[in-house]
């Protein structure tokens, strides 16, 4: 099962997938510098959309297992998503009550 069939991603839908797992992100939890690296390193490309949903779920799984602390691409991006939230308060400078 590819990334497309899983869920109904469309492109805008990868946009924010890549907006999540930016630089900032790969630096602190993986050994490489950007999405792009990472995908290349196990044959992927993703240079378009079409590409990236192409990419079965299974071998992003595999990918994430043996090159980060996460146990899956969704746990990933999940905290992708919270890393990126968390980095655009500091960037407003909101503080927590």
């Amino acid at each position: 099962m590819s990334v497309n069939e899983k869920s109904t991603t469309k492109s805008d839908d990868v946009d924010v997938i890549q907006s999540y797992l930016n630089v900032a992100f790969f630096k602190k939890y993986t050994c490489y510098p950007n999405l792009e690296t990472f995908l290349n390193s196990a044959g992927f490309s993703a240079k378009t959309p079409p590409e990236f949903l192409s990419i079965p779920v299974a071998a992003l799984d595999d990918l994430v297992q043996k090159n980060t602390k996460f146990a899956t691409w969704s746990a990933m991006v999940s905290s992708a998503g919270d890393f990126y939230f968390e980095q655009q308060m500091k960037e407003i400078k909101f503080k927590s009550i």
